[in-house]
């Protein structure tokens, strides 16, 4: 029997011998499914797994099945519970572009505090010849669907979920380290300053050896000199020089104002580990002096993905930092 899996076999459901399933490298929690018909109707899969400590299993997980959206439009359906506690709920639509489309939702509850939701959408063009031979498919994909399941363990899925959901609950605050620079982070982070020198560390929580730097200085420029996009490209291919250096990037982020970002990986003799190194350099003119603002996050390499989360965060905070 054809078996559709997903999500690091999070989700598991039957499928009929002549149907086509497409999957997706690059994103391992969809599929789209086709069928002995031609290239319509489609039928799409997508599985979410969501760290939800405070799920509501009373109201049958309809704060997860439900989107804004379809508790304006049908906010009575039918929240159904299978005997291995699937809850489900199905709904028709009608699309401005003429399709038609059949929507079902599954959830599962893995765990202490995972839930897992799948929905699968099947669309065509609608009209009497075709709408008649969709509901052999319809009734196909009840069947198949009824006998579906999901995988009792912690799955890769559920643990990105985790992380995901440790990213989503971080608390920022403002820090002004100095006159004239500002900047989010997270509120929990310990945090030192020396203004004297421009220079800050601070620990991510929990965490002995990752680490966010931080070393600014201003220099001098002559009244002749700019610093054009131009000039910056010269100081980003500079870095390339060194071969272990990666993903090197530059962006402008206000008037004047440019970012460099790379990354390096090197490994630190005494302590007998891989160093991961994310950099942010800043450089922002104004008036005669160019005000160079030097980030650097690193931690130790280990399978700990939500230290590389962390990575984006950073970047993100760094990029909208407040120079007055």
């Amino acid at each position: 029997m054809n078996i559709l899996k997903l999500g690091d076999n999070s989700f598991e459901m039957p499928l009929d011998p002549s149907w086509n399933v497409t999957y997706f490298k690059a994103d391992y929690s969809k599929a789209e499914i086709r069928f002995n018909t031609g290239k319509y109707p489609v039928l799409g899969i997508k599985i979410l797994s969501i760290d939800d400590p405070k799920y509501n299993k009373n109201n049958k997980l309809k704060d997860h099945l439900f989107d804004p959206i379809l508790l304006e439009t049908h906010p009575d359906l039918e929240i159904k519970i299978s005997k291995n506690e699937v809850y489900r709920l199905e709904y028709e639509a009608n699309l401005e572009s003429g399709e038609k489309v059949k929507v079902w939702r599954v959830a599962k509850i893995a765990g202490a505090r995972t839930v897992r939701l799948v929905t699968l959408a099947l669309s065509w063009m609608s009209n009497p010849i075709s709408d008649d031979a969709v509901k052999k498919i319809l009734m196909n994909i009840e069947h198949y669907l009824a006998k579906c399941s999901f995988l009792d363990n912690e799955t890769g899925l559920d643990k990105e979920a985790k992380i995901a959901g440790r990213i989503s609950r971080l608390k920022f605050e403002t820090i002004s380290p100095w006159v004239g620079f500002s900047l989010l982070m997270p509120s929990s982070w310990p945090i030192e300053i020396d203004k004297d020198q421009k220079s800050l560390v601070s620990r991510v929580a929990g965490y002995e050896e990752a680490m966010l730097f931080l070393n600014c200085d201003d220099i001098l420029i002559p009244d002749d000199t700019k610093i054009t996009i131009e000039y910056m490209q010269h100081i980003a291919s500079s870095l390339g020089s060194d071969e272990n250096v990666k993903d090197i990037a530059l962006q402008s982020t206000g008037e004047n104002v440019y970012l460099i970002s790379c990354s390096k990986s090197e490994k630190d003799k005494d302590a007998g580990v891989i160093l991961n190194n994310y950099f942010w350099h800043i450089f922002a003119p104004k008036n005669n002096t160019l005000s160079r603002l030097h980030f650097t996050y690193v931690f130790p390499g280990k399978e700990d993905k939500f230290l590389y989360s962390l990575v984006k965060v950073l970047g993100k905070n760094i990029k909208n930092i407040n120079l007055d």
